[in-house]
């Protein structure tokens, strides 16, 4: 019974070493899962709205969001972990893509009707969450648009018009009309080459055009991706754009892409300097709709699951976390947190599936002939063993002379 409990013994010590290995493994490669970062947060008051555009003030710690049901621009102050409905602006009509010029304390809104709508964001403006102006760009609809700091111009695109529209943020009317005769997408403006670029998802293209007269520098052929959502990092001269149902990295440099079908496609892509991420939404069905943040390098860190209504998300560069619609009122999630491990990590983890047997049967191994050894015979000191020898060589000495002179006689004795 000993001998078995020692054994039984043996194996659970390896079982346990293997398990523990094992577990280690298994949270390595968790690091991969970003919905267990999830956080709903309910707002109520966003919770029945469908919203388009979201854009982040990173300076007022505030998220805008264009909701279409309502009519209203939505906004959350982010400025704490947790999120907090302040209000909405009354826009007058649908709003369609936002853009944030945060040293000058404006919010543009496209509208479904046409216009431009201008909203002032001071805090101090007797004014305050109110629009101040409205500029006519399109008969139809203004869409998706961008904000250029450095130009100090609005880049409004017009949807199936064909054209996008440069508006002066310091006039009150359309500056330039840049006619691409095809409907277009996303305008993203780069300020490292001062090149503006638009998606046509009807051409699979992507324009490169010269914001100065309007003229179009180049087409980027994306065969098959039909791109729509773009979001440009101008520090790596690379663009981020959604396809019908994949992602499309480009290079702005040489125009050379590579496609990713790790997110099925998108809506609107968004580009966050400060944390050199893009976050990608992608609304479908109840099932398979998602968010998504990658790396500068246009690299997936992770998916979470959304709704039908995110069709934007923004970044909390204060918080490192990714806000979006959500059917309660808002998500967030934690790309930080859940960022794969480095490769040479990932290695070590997958190798370890196959060292792990091998590990525990050597373990099991040295175990067994450990313990082999405490239970045989107990081994002699070198003294008992001088001893010992010392014994067997007078024996030896004694048959010796037991053989030359025979064996002594206990009882004779000699005659006196």
């Amino acid at each position: 019974m000993k001998g078995r409990g020692s054994t039984a013994a043996i194996a659970v010590s390896g079982l346990l070493w293997v398990s523990a290995y094992a577990g280690a493994v298994l949270a390595l490669s968790g690091c991969t899962s970003c919905q267990s970062t999830v956080r709903q947060v309910a707002l109520p008051a966003l919770a029945a709205g469908s919203f388009d555009g979201v854009e982040a003030d990173q300076t007022a710690h505030r998220i805008y969001l264009a909701d279409r049901t309502n009519n209203k621009v939505a906004v959350v102050d982010m400025s704490s972990a947790k999120p907090q409905f302040v209000g909405t602006i009354d826009v007058a009509g649908t709003p369609n893509g936002l853009g944030v010029a945060p040293k000058l304390h404006r919010l543009y809104a496209g509208m479904a009707d046409g216009n431009l709508v201008v909203v002032d964001t001071d805090p101090q403006s007797p004014r305050a969450m109110q629009v101040i102006d409205k500029i006519s760009v399109d008969k139809t609809s203004a869409d998706l648009l961008d904000y250029s700091a450095g130009l100090q111009r609005v880049f409004v695109s017009t949807g199936i018009g064909g054209e996008v529209v440069s508006v002066d943020v310091a006039g009150t009317q359309a500056q330039q009309r840049f006619a691409l005769k095809a409907p277009v997408g996303q305008p993203r403006y780069d300020p490292t080459d001062g090149m503006l670029y638009v998606t046509t998802p009807s051409t699979d293209s992507l324009l490169k055009i010269n914001p100065a007269d309007g003229k179009v520098v180049s087409t980027i052929k994306l065969a098959g991706c039909h791109p729509y959502g773009l979001a440009i990092n101008p520090g790596r001269q690379l663009a981020l754009t959604t396809c019908r149902s994949s992602v499309a990295v480009v290079n702005l440099q040489n125009n050379a892409f590579d496609v990713s079908r790790a997110v099925a496609g998108g809506d609107i892509v968004t580009y966050d300097a400060a944390a050199d991420r893009f976050v990608v939404a992608s609304p479908h069905g109840n099932t398979d709709s998602s968010v998504s943040a990658f790396y500068g390098d246009g690299h997936l860190i992770g998916s979470v699951s959304g709704t039908p209504v995110t069709h934007g998300a923004a970044f909390d560069a204060q918080h490192g976390v990714v806000y979006a619609p959500a059917a309660a009122g808002l998500l967030s999630f934690a790309p930080g947190a859940c960022e794969p491990p480095p490769d040479g990590l990932r290695f070590a983890g997958g190798m370890s599936f196959f060292l792990a047997p091998l590990l525990a049967f050597a373990l099991f191994l040295y175990l067994y002939a450990r313990h082999r050894r405490r239970g045989g015979p107990k081994r002699l000191t070198y003294e008992e063993l001088r001893k010992q020898d010392m014994e067997t060589e007078r024996e030896r000495m004694l048959e010796l002379e037991d053989s030359i002179l025979g064996p002594v006689n206990q009882e004779w004795r000699p005659e006196a």
